[in-house]
């Protein structure tokens, strides 16, 4: 059974906000936090700078003076960051990562140190991006129903529980065409009203065994025609947190794929992405 939120720590300001949206993770559920720091060799003797095993602990030590009752364990691991991020999760619930990695990236890009992890990760990912704001009060999923939705709405609906937050639920009326359309007609950039109706069901049959699971959590949907990545990354303007899918791997290559819409919304979003492994 997974248990635990894992974070990926390094002293920069990225680092820092990591640590700090780690803690109130772990915090909601009540869950053990490890604070992973990558070594990548061992300091010099004449160095000037604090010794990096002790850095995972000092982490540990913020976290534990901001959130007393919270269980805090430090680990400190040699190996590239991706790696041991990936190692680390294996048997957690949620990994968090900084936008970028070591280097100082301005914004995550492909092949980034967030993304690589991403994609290695065992457990559901979440990516610290945008602006420090107060809560917004919403969550957002991104489904594409039919293609293993389910685990993505479960997280999407855990998460808004979780934040006491509203829940909007969006899919794009292009990833029902190859589904729906057949038998309809209409011109290709506009859908025909017997296939948004289908389509629409389809998503209302999805998320009501979760609403009633979360009768708590006031949810609403919508469908979107073509692309979904600029309604999404418009979405993350006033989303505490937006999640997504990946597809996983294979035995010969574990992890996930991380997919364009996903990838759109760790380039640009505003707000943390949580990035759902599924099937």
């Amino acid at each position: 059974m997974r248990s635990g939120v894992v974070v990926g720590y390094e002293q920069t300001p990225p680092g820092e906000r990591a640590l700090a949206e780690a803690a109130r993770e772990a915090d909601r559920r009540g869950a053990v936090l490890t604070v992973v720091h990558a070594l990548h060799h061992e300091p010099s003797e004449a160095s000037e700078e604090p010794p990096a095993p002790d850095i995972a602990e000092q982490g540990a030590d913020r976290v534990r003076s901001s959130h007393p009752g919270l269980t805090v364990e430090a680990r400190t691991v040699a190996g590239p960051v991706p790696a041991v991020l990936a190692d680390q999760s294996s048997e957690a619930e949620l990994l968090v990562v900084g936008h970028h990695g070591h280097g100082g990236y301005n914004g995550l890009h492909l092949g980034s140190v967030a993304l690589r992890a991403v994609a290695r990760a065992a457990c559901p990912s979440l990516v610290v991006r945008g602006s420090e704001h107060r809560t917004r009060g919403t969550v957002v999923a991104a489904v594409d129903v039919g293609h293993t939705a389910e685990e993505i709405v479960e997280v999407a609906f855990a998460e808004a529980a979780l934040r006491g937050a509203r829940l909007k639920v969006v899919s794009a009326m292009e990833a029902f065409w190859a589904r729906v359309y057949v038998g309809d007609d209409g011109p290709l950039g506009r859908a025909p009203s017997p296939a948004a109706q289908r389509a629409e069901e389809a998503l209302r049959q999805l998320l009501k065994p979760w609403s009633a699971r979360y009768p708590h959590v006031e949810t609403d949907h919508e469908l979107i025609e073509g692309s979904p990545t600029a309604f999404l990354t418009g979405a993350t303007t006033y989303a505490d947190l937006i999640v997504v899918g990946a597809h996983r791997g294979t035995d010969q290559r574990p992890g996930v794929r991380v997919g364009p819409v996903a990838e759109t919304l760790l380039l640009h979003s505003d707000c943390p992405v949580a990035v759902v492994p599924h099937d």
